[in-house]
């Protein structure tokens, strides 16, 4: 295994690590301490102190450093080696080890939607026994704790929000002469857009190409572009299975979802069929785009004076919703939601499981999510939505959006067998983009080969598994 050794003293940057002799138990008896994070100290001091390690993606394991230190000050428990994979590639060697039931990593951290995969292939160490122990509750916005369970268990601790939000350009929209045109085109106001439709208007009006201002920052690539297909066809009111796990995408909504998401071709940069993030984010950042919905960990960087052209150039909120059910509905997204997830095989999933609880309570994560140069983490806790350097961060704006969409956020297909669905829909929905695969085959194509993989994988199995991924859905249409 390839692996990196971290130091053993305490990381403490900047005043980023937290204060540790407020932390220490000491000679207080367990069942008084008076604080989540102590009570998580003296429940990691009953097991033998080891160093664990890991497979973690370095963008996000670099600012959790500092946290780790004190952890490891507080109760010799510290991460050791280390193997060092991106969030994308994760989860495919985790269902690897999953498979051979490996012991190598004592914690995993990745998409929490692998969690019924990797769960239901016996990888997984169920947390709320460690959580009792600890007093420990998953302090999440809105609902958010719920992406974590699975069958009534809880299997995984968030560490990044990724909920997407909506991100429109302040001065062109207050442009007068903007204004005007869209009015004349339109008849009505140039506004903060509440509809998929809305925000296409508002995106052909105020593009213009020959200064390399493009409409949308809207992903559209085989690996991210069901995240955006979701989120439409969601607020359509559509679902992707009935109860007997048959799917359900070849259906109006699910058309619905195909034409707005096609629609995007025609004012998006004629290069981007192929960018992901290291593309898309700089072009946001530096004033290329007038309107996408996108992770929310982007605001940081637009208002980050040093590494945009932009700041205080956006307007923050709620994704755009849809009334083609009869009703407005809106649905945001978390894809990928990074957590960290214990493997059942390891020797030390205890010390592993401790680790994760002191890195999810709220004010242990408040470093992490806005940490000033290495920004992969994103806001997720209530604790992180009121302290000042997350505010600071993100902008007091932003951080209103980011909690009004986390009321609608959705999962995309939160059952075992996630990878290949989102796959095949991916690879569906990018060949249609490009001309590939004409617009009216993408479902019909989608659907036969979803039923193949639920024939594959089982029926019983998934039909069994609905529960979990209705739970995660939002219950309300849009945020109160």
């Amino acid at each position: 295994m390839t692996g990196s050794k971290f130091s053993r003293r305490t990381l403490m940057q900047g005043g980023v690590g937290l204060t540790i002799a407020n932390f220490l138990p000491g000679t207080m008896p367990f069942a008084q301490a008076a604080t989540m994070e102590e009570s998580t100290i003296a429940a990691a001091k009953t097991v033998q102190a080891t160093d664990v390690s890991g497979m973690i993606w370095s963008p996000y394991l670099v600012p959790m450093q500092p946290v780790i230190a004190d952890f490891k000050k507080a109760t010799g428990i510290g991460v050791g080696a280390v193997q060092d994979i991106s969030i994308f590639d994760a989860p495919q060697r985790a269902m690897a080890e999953a498979l051979s039931r490996s012991p190598q990593f004592d914690f995993i951290h990745i998409d929490s939607n692998m969690i019924p995969s990797l769960a239901s292939a016996g990888y997984l160490e169920p947390l709320d026994e460690y959580m009792k122990k600890a007093d420990f509750k998953i302090e999440a916005v809105a609902d958010y704790a719920n992406f974590m369970t699975y069958k009534g268990q809880t299997y995984g601790i968030p560490t990044d929000g990724n909920v997407h939000i909506q991100y429109v350009r302040k001065d062109l929209l207050e442009d007068a002469d903007n204004k005007k045109k869209f009015a004349d085109k339109y008849g009505k106001e140039l506004k903060f857009p509440q509809t998929w439709e809305d925000d296409l208007k508002i995106q052909e009006t105020l593009m213009d190409p020959s200064k390399d201002l493009y409409g949308s920052g809207n992903l559209r690539n085989r690996a991210n572009g069901p995240t955006w297909w979701y989120m439409i066809f969601y607020s359509a009111g559509g679902f992707t299975f009935d109860d007997d796990m048959n799917p359900t995408l070849n259906t109006p909504a699910g058309q619905y979802a195909v034409d707005i998401y096609l629609a995007d071709k025609k004012v998006a940069h004629p290069e981007s069929a192929g960018w992901g993030t290291p593309q898309m984010i700089p072009r946001i950042a530096q004033g290329h785009v007038v309107s996408c919905q996108y992770w929310d960990g982007t605001a940081k960087l637009n208002e980050n004076p040093a590494k945009s052209k932009t700041t205080g150039k956006w307007l923050y909120g709620l994704v755009p919703g849809s009334d083609f059910s009869g009703k407005r509905i809106h649905r945001s997204i978390s894809s990928p939601l990074a957590a960290i997830l214990i493997n059942k095989y390891s020797p030390r999933k205890a010390q592993a499981a401790y680790l994760a609880l002191w890195l999810g309570s709220g004010k242990n994560s408040i470093p992490i999510v806005s940490d000033p140069v290495n920004t992969f983490h994103d806001v997720w806790a209530k604790e992180q939505l009121k302290a000042p350097q997350v505010i600071k961060a993100y902008s007091a704006p932003a951080i209103k959006a980011i909690e009004a969409n986390f009321e609608v956020v959705s999962p995309p297909t939160y059952l075992t067998g996630y990878l290949e669905f989102q796959d095949t829909l991916g690879k569906n929905l990018s060949e249609a983009y490009v001309g590939q695969l004409p617009a009216k085959d993408v479902l019909k194509k989608t659907e036969e080969e979803w039923a193949a993989i639920v024939k594959r994988i089982g029926r019983s199995k998934l039909k069994s598994e609905l529960a979990s991924y209705k739970a995660v859905m939002p219950k309300r249409d849009m945020p109160a």
